[in-house]
């Protein structure tokens, strides 16, 4: 027998780890030679000739293809196993040394970690908001189809971007040559009745297949049929989770219950569940009653209903604008029509104005991080310069330039991996925080939240942190010297030529940056001190509003109506502490719009004149004088006006009907008609009636005494010195007397609607505000950080200045000239960059223009004592070094 101990390698041979496949081959061929030969050896050794013994011992040990196949893949396993653990192992050990080199200097790593949790926080908050309101607005995978369908009256002030007549949608609704689901709605306010405190609800009357526009299910029951508007079935309700915990307890019995809804009876047939919410403010679905009174010519004037579809697969764009090109016309008899049907992205739709406020917001974000990236990025290439002599011993004892940078890149991630998570949590209560501030204006804004899509969004923002700020600094350690690394003096030039570059760029690039910033909310300050000093035409001092709904079921008369209209100014205009009441169907700044054609009798239009239109309010009371409304010739409606059924009806017009339809006589006295005829009797200030920065469009009034056809939502104000709680507990007091059965709701002040409209410009504002002062102390600490720095490693050079007569003076001004160089840089930059990219706040500000000197001007400043004071302070420390001292390298 041969003693395969004895064999060359032996067993270990087999097991070791090798180098690469053709190690692991010659091996495999070696362990095998070796078994044989020893075979072979053993049959010679019984009286077999070599020919003989070499084919029995390949007979007996079999395929000897199968069995090196076979011990291939057992030594590649083995090798695969040992090289996982041992990446393994090397990446834990790597990962725990990089955690106690940075828990050794616990400031250093606090300022990077929280640096990054603010501009990652930042980013993951904002991200937030674009994801729920722009790329998923609702949860459909249709939704590049979805659309809105518009109308716009070329010429018309106010007429370019309307809704549809329910027969209108209708009409969209049989085009399924273009659109293969479509439906509309209009939102109204309901009385929930028959609990405790009757209470108001919004409710979404749809027409058409709403919910299998969206896919939606409901989370019990089921939902009402598209066909209900018109067979008579329109009396069911869908209720929202929300409703239905807050005023049924979540009991599914509600399933087929009947409920009280402005004096109606609905039969629940189902609840949404919570990812269904649109439109945002419904808490109720219902059919709208289609019937044979919106189908005549006169209703289709009446444009009151959003209308949506989802356009067919395959339809291009030109062959939608072609066929809806052919519907106007159809509408019109053949003939051209003034009116044009166009459709917009439902994305955009949905946004509306928050589209713009929420990208721009989103590049503000995207700035504020790669100051922080930038910053860091320097504070890591000085530490790297720092530790040059430890990881010059590293690669004396064997470290490759790559172990080297890995290790760095591993110290990156971990502070990366610490401020992604600090991020996460500065994120969510930024997003609570914007929610809850802008879900007045918007309430898109209300509910949003971070969610797995925002969660990965912000993992890859970490890790394309982690590579952005460590790659250079990892990258320049790697390339290190070991004759100049392991000296000890490391003075002068040892910080290098590229690196000082590097760091005076990195500033370059965060004063850039931060000056964008700082323009941007300049701008939007200004332009918001420009739009609270702009006159609404009313005024909002001690004026509060609260609105109420007056159900059809109970005042669908009327002389019902305006029955209680008189009892409830009666009654409010006695209570103490009131010094005046009106009411209007149609506040100002409160989100309500009425607009209508209109004739002036007598005067037929002249050759080319543009459609005649103006908005149409109705009030009563002493409303102008309430508002504060001035009366500019005339007089405002009175005891003059004869009552409902008289046959007379008066009006009141503003100036810009005046100016635009009167322009070289007195109205006073004309007759104008939107239904039946109505004599001018007044004119008044121009109102600007949802943005202070609208233009003026032709507004007539009338007295709803005379003109009870307002339905839906009236309005309330009420002039009082008392607070509005107080206001609102005793009108609710008088109210009850006159309908108990009646809540008031939306109790506010004037001057918050107002306030209200400024939403979009506030948000921008404030949320740019904070990201400019962001980054100004990041570049402060930037600017700070690099001028210590550079100034440390001139220490040499300084102390031969001063050892060859300079001053102390000298010296500082040296190294702020030196600073203030890379500042005016950066400035330049920035302010370049801002010329370029500032044409995007144009639709946002008002009174100024984006490229405003004084903003210009002020923001350059700014910034500009900024970089000195941050520089001036190194500076200053750097010229109380003596001259021994500073040859001496202290």
């Amino acid at each position: 027998m041969v003693d395969h101990s004895e064999r060359p390698g032996g067993s270990r041979r087999l097991f070791r780890l090798p180098g690469n496949r053709k190690r692991v081959g010659r091996d495999v061929d070696a362990e095998l030679r070796f078994h044989i030969d020893g075979r072979i050896a053993e049959l010679m050794a019984l009286g077999m000739s070599q020919k003989d013994a070499e084919a029995e011992a390949y007979r007996r040990f079999g395929d000897t293809g199968a069995v090196r196949a076979e011990l291939h893949a057992i030594d590649n396993a083995i090798v695969r196993q040992l090289s996982v653990a041992e990446s393994i192992h090397s990446l834990s050990r790597e990962l725990r040394y990089a955690i106690r080199g940075l828990l050794r200097r616990p400031a250093f790593t606090c300022v990077i970690i929280l640096t990054l949790a603010l501009g990652i926080g930042a980013n993951s908050a904002i991200f937030s908001f674009v994801n729920a309101i722009l790329l998923r607005p609702v949860p459909v995978p249709w939704l590049d189809r979805l659309v809105a369908v518009r109308r716009s009256v070329p010429g018309v002030a106010g007429l370019d971007n309307t809704e549809m007549s329910p027969a209108e949608a209708m009409d969209i609704a049989h085009r399924t040559d273009l659109f293969d689901a479509s439906a509309a709605f209009i939102t109204s306010a309901l009385n929930l009745e028959g609990t405790s405190e009757p209470q108001r609800i919004t409710a979404a009357r749809t027409l058409g297949d709403f919910f299998t526009l969206f896919g939606a299910r409901p989370l019990i029951g089921s939902v009402y049929r598209a066909e209900d508007s018109e067979n008579g079935l329109f009396q069911r309700a869908l209720v929202s989770q929300a409703l239905w915990q807050q005023a049924f307890g979540g009991d599914s019995s509600v399933v087929g219950r009947m409920i009280q809804l402005s004096g109606r009876s609905y039969e629940v047939v189902g609840v949404m569940p919570p990812t269904f919410r649109y439109p945002r403010s419904a808490q109720l679905w219902t059919p709208f009653a289609y019937d044979s009174i919106w189908k005549t010519p006169e209703r289709r004037g009446t444009w009151n209903m959003t209308t949506l579809a989802r356009v067919r697969a395959g339809v291009s764009n030109a062959q939608l604008k072609t066929g809806l090109s052919a519907e106007a016309q159809r509408w019109g008899g053949g003939a051209a029509s003034s009116h044009r049907l166009f459709t917009v992205p439902f994305v955009d739709f949905v946004a509306g104005q928050l589209r713009r406020v929420l990208l721009v917001l989103m590049g503000a974000v995207l700035l504020v991080l790669l100051i922080a990236v930038a910053n860091v990025a320097s504070l890591l290439l000085v530490r790297a310069a720092e530790r040059s002599k430890e990881n010059a011993v590293r690669a004396a004892l064997g470290a490759g330039r790559w172990s080297i940078a890995r290790q760095l890149l591993i110290e990156s991630l971990v502070l990366a991996f610490g401020g992604g998570v600090l991020g996460v949590a500065v994120g969510s209560a930024a997003v609570r925080v914007l929610s809850r501030w802008g879900a007045g204006p918007y309430e898109i804004l209300e509910g949003v939240s971070l969610d797995t899509r925002v969660l990965a969004f912000t993992s890859v923002v970490t890790i394309l942190s982690a590579l952005l700020f460590g790659a250079l600094p990892a990258l320049r350690a790697a390339r290190v010297e070991l004759h100049d690394a392991l000296k000890e003096a490391t003075r002068g030039a040892s910080a290098g030529v590229a690196r000082g570059r590097f760091l005076e760029g990195s500033v370059v690039v965060q004063l850039a940056l931060t000056l964008v910033l700082l323009l941007g909310s300049g701008l939007m300050i200004r332009s918001l001190a420009q739009l609270i000093g702009t006159d609404p035409g009313f005024s909002t001092e001690n004026l509060t509003t609260m609105r109420l709904v007056l159900p059809t079921s109970r005042y669908g008369v009327a002389n019902t109506r305006i029955t209680f209209h008189e009892r409830l100014i009666e009654r409010v205009r006695a209570l103490p502490g009131v010094d005046a009441v009106g009411t209007v169907y149609g506040l100002p700044f409160g989100g309500e719009s009425n607009s209508s054609p209109f004739r002036i009798v007598g005067v037929p239009p002249r050759a080319g004149e543009l459609e005649r239109h103006s908005r149409m309010w109705f009030v009563g009371g002493d409303y102008f004088a309430t508002m504060g409304i001035r009366v500019i010739r005339g007089r405002a409606f009175g005891e003059l006006d004869r009552p409902y059924g008289s046959g007379e009806i008066a009006a009141v017009i503003d100036e810009t009907l005046a100016r635009q339809f009167f322009p070289n006589e007195d109205p006073i006295g004309k007759v104008i008609n939107q239904g039946p005829d109505a004599t001018i009797v007044g004119v008044v200030a121009d109102v600007k009636q949802a943005d202070l920065t609208e233009a003026a469009k032709a507004s007539v009034y009338y007295y709803f005494p005379q003109t009870p056809w307002g339905l839906g939502t009236l309005t309330l104000i009420v002039r009082s010195v008392l607070t509005e709680d107080a206001v609102a507990t005793i009108v609710r007091a008088a109210l009850k007397e006159i309908d108990p059965q009646l809540p008031i709701y939306d109790v506010t002040p004037l001057a918050a609607r107002v306030e209200r409209s400024l939403g979009s410009r506030r948000l921008v504002m404030t949320v740019l505000s904070g990201f400019a002062a962001l980054s100004l102390a990041l570049a402060i600490l930037g600017i700070y950080g690099v001028v210590s720095y550079t100034t440390a490693q001139r220490t040499h050079e300084i102390g031969i200045r001063m050892a060859l007569g300079a001053q102390p003076g000298d010296v500082t001004r040296m190294v702020v000239h030196n600073a203030l160089i890379v500042a005016a840089i950066g400035l330049a930059a920035g302010t370049l960059v801002f010329l370029g990219v500032g044409r995007v706040l144009s639709t946002l500000v008002y009174g100024v223009g984006t490229h405003d000197p004084l903003t210009l001007t002020g923001g350059v400043a700014t910034l500009a004592v900024v970089a000195l004071v941050a520089s001036y302070v190194p500076a200053r420390r750097a010229s109380r070094v003596g001259p021994v001292g500073a040859l001496k390298g202290n």
